[in-house]
C-alpha cells in the first residue's frame, strides 16, 4: 500500500513539475504566459469532462500537458490556443461533478482546533486577527497564554474557537505590561514568544505633520515597548512588504524629479526608522521577506517577518517547496509548489458561503477559462467590459479573473467581488467561498467565523498563512532549543 502511495505521489508531482516548466519558461514567438496558462485550464476542463468521473483530475491534466507538448512542437499553438477558447465559451455546463474528491490532498498544518497538541512552550498574541501568525505557532505546539486585538470580529472570532484563552479586546496603548503578564498568569522573562502584526501605516500626507502615521506614535511602538518589559526569549513580528520601501513623510512623482528630498521622503525611511526601534530593544534581529507558497502554503502571499532572540542568532526558516524542479537545499530535493486544487478539491461537492457578482460580471465571466482573465474575452466585448481602465497603465491582471486549479492561488484580497481584485471559482460563476478561502490561508477546518460574510473574506484575508507561520514556528522552536 506505501509503495502504491509513493508511486502515485512520485507521478503526481512530475505532472506538477511539468506544468510549472510550461507555465513559468516558453519561447513561442507572440504567446504569452497567461495564454499558456488558460490554454491548459481548459484544455484539463474538456479532457475531464468528456471523461465524466473515470479518470482524475491529474489523469486530465497530464493528458492536456501531453497534447501541449505535441501542439508545439507542430508550431499551431495559437490556431489550437483559440478553438479551445471556443469550446469553453461554447459550453452550457461548466461544473464538472466530481463525487470522488472526498479528501483534501493539502490539510492545513492544524486540521481541526480540537486536534491541537501542545509542546511545554509559551507564546503571547498581541494584534491578533483572525490568528493566522498563532494558529502555526499552535501546530508547532505553543500554547498560547493570552491574545489581544481591538477589532471586534477578531475578538469574537478567538473567544468563539478558543474560550479559554484570556482575550483582551482594548486598545494595546491603554494596557500595561504588568497586567498582560498578571493576566497570562506570567513573569518577566518567561514567555518564549511574543508575536504579532502590528499595524504599521508610516506614511502621510504631503506638507502635513507626522502625526499618528510616524511608526513612533504607532502601534509598532507599544510592541517594542512589551518587548522590553516582558523579555521575552523570542519575539516575531510579521508585516506586510511594501513597509521595506515606505516613505516617512510622502512625497509626489513630480516633486521626487525636480529637487532633493529630505531624509524622511526619502524611499525606506520608514523602514530604517522600524528597524531601529525594534534593534533598540538590545535582541538579536533577523528579518526577511517570505513567499508563503515557498512554505506549502498553496497560495502566492509575500509576508515581512521579523525574528528576534534574546540570547543566541536568529534566523529564518528555509524554503520547502518551489516551481523549479533543480532546486535543493541540504543535499534535499525541494517538493513542487502546492495547489488551489490540492487544498480545496473535496469541499467542491458540499455547501459553501459566498458573495455573489453582478449579472454584468457573471456573464463576463462565462467568457473566461480557469487561469485566465480579461485578456480572454472577446475583442468586441473587452473594450466595454474594462470601461476606463483599458487605457491605464499596469497588468491589470486582477480584472475578471478566474483561478487555476493547478497553481498556488494569488494573494488572498479581502474581497473577492471587487472589478480589480476579482477571485473567480475555476468552473463556478461565483468568488471563492469563505471555506476555500480559510484552506488557501490553512485555517482548521472547525475554525468557526462569528461574523458576516464580507467580514470573514476581510478578517481570512488579512491574516498570514498558516503554513508559513506553521514554518517560522518550527524555526523558533528549533532556535528555542526545543525539537520535540
Amino acid at each position: 500500500m506505501l509503495e502504491l502511495e509513493n508511486k502515485r505521489y512520485k507521478k503526481l508531482n512530475e505532472i506538477k513539475w511539468d506544468y510549472f516548466a510550461v507555465t513559468q519558461k516558453y519561447n513561442m514567438k507572440g504567446v504569452s504566459k497567461g495564454q499558456i496558462r488558460s490554454y491548459l485550464g481548459a484544455l484539463t476542463w474538456i479532457y475531464e469532462k468528456e471523461d465524466r468521473g473515470n479518470s482524475t483530475h491529474y489523469d486530465a491534466l497530464a493528458s492536456a500537458l501531453e497534447h501541449y507538448h505535441i501542439v508545439v512542437d507542430r508550431g499551431d499553438f495559437l490556431i489550437d490556443f483559440n478553438k479551445v477558447m471556443r469550446i469553453w465559451r461554447d459550453s452550457k455546463e461548466k461544473i464538472i461533478p466530481r463525487e470522488h474528491e472526498k479528501e483534501a490532498n493539502l490539510p492545513p498544518p492544524v486540521k481541526e482546533i480540537k486536534e491541537w497538541k501542545k509542546n511545554g512552550l509559551t507564546q503571547l498574541s498581541l494584534f491578533s486577527g483572525a490568528f493566522g501568525l498563532d494558529l502555526g505557532f499552535m501546530a508547532a505546539g505553543f500554547d498560547p497564554k493570552l491574545a489581544l486585538d481591538i477589532d471586534k470580529d477578531a475578538s469574537e472570532t478567538i473567544k468563539t474557537n478558543l474560550p479559554d484563552i484570556p482575550f483582551i479586546g482594548e486598545d494595546i496603548g491603554k494596557i500595561s505590561t504588568k497586567e498582560l503578564l498578571e493576566i497570562s498568569e506570567t513573569s518577566e522573562g518567561e514567555i518564549d514568544v511574543l508575536v504579532g502584526g502590528p499595524p504599521c501605516q508610516p506614511f502621510s500626507t504631503a506638507g502635513k505633520r507626522l502625526g499618528l502615521n510616524d511608526p513612533r506614535a504607532s502601534p509598532l511602538r507599544e510592541f517594542v515597548r512589551v518587548i522590553k518589559e516582558a523579555k521575552p526569549r523570542c519575539f516575531v513580528m510579521e508585516e506586510v512588504e511594501g513597509l521595506q520601501s515606505a516613505r516617512l513623510k510622502h512625497i509626489t512623482i513630480t516633486e521626487r524629479e525636480i529637487r532633493q528630498l529630505t531624509p524622511e521622503e526619502e524611499k525606506g525611511s520608514a523602514f530604517k526608522l522600524i528597524v531601529k526601534m525594534l534593534k533598540s530593544t538590545g535582541y538579536n534581529i533577523k528579518f526577511s521577506t517570505l513567499n508563503a507558497a515557498d512554505y506549502g502554503a498553496p497560495q502566492f502571499r509575500k509576508r515581512l517577518i521579523f525574528i528576534g532572540l534574546r540570547e543566541g542568532k536568529p534566523s529564518l526558516p528555509e524554503p520547502t517547496h518551489t516551481n523549479n524542479p533543480q532546486t535543493y537545499l541540504n543535499g534535499k530535493k525541494l517538493s513542487p509548489w502546492t495547489t488551489f486544487w490540492e487544498a480545496s478539491a473535496d469541499l467542491q461537492n458540499g455547501e459553501q458561503e459566498y458573495s455573489t457578482f453582478s449579472k454584468k460580471v457573471r456573464q463576463l465571466m462565462e467568457l473566461v477559462p480557469p487561469g485566465g482573465n480579461w485578456r480572454n474575452l472577446p475583442e468586441d466585448v473587452v473594450q466595454s467590459a474594462m470601461g476606463g481602465a483599458y487605457t491605464s497603465g499596469g497588468g491589470k491582471m486582477g480584472y475578471y479573473r478566474r483561478l487555476a486549479w493547478d497553481e498556488p492561488s494569488p494573494t488572498v484580497v479581502t474581497s473577492p467581488t471587487q472589478m480589480a481584485t476579482l477571485f473567480c471559482h475555476p468552473e463556478a460563476l461565483r468568488p471563492l467561498s469563505v471555506e476555500e478561502y480559510k484552506r488557501l490561508q490553512g485555517f482548521p477546518d472547525d475554525w468557526y467565523l462569528p461574523a458576516s460574510t464580507s467580514a470573514k473574506y476581510k478578517l481570512i484575508g488579512n491574516a498570514i498563512p498558516v503554513h508559513l507561520s506553521y514554518a517560522i514556528a518550527l524555526k523558533v522552536r528549533e532556535l528555542l532549543g526545543n525539537e520535540n
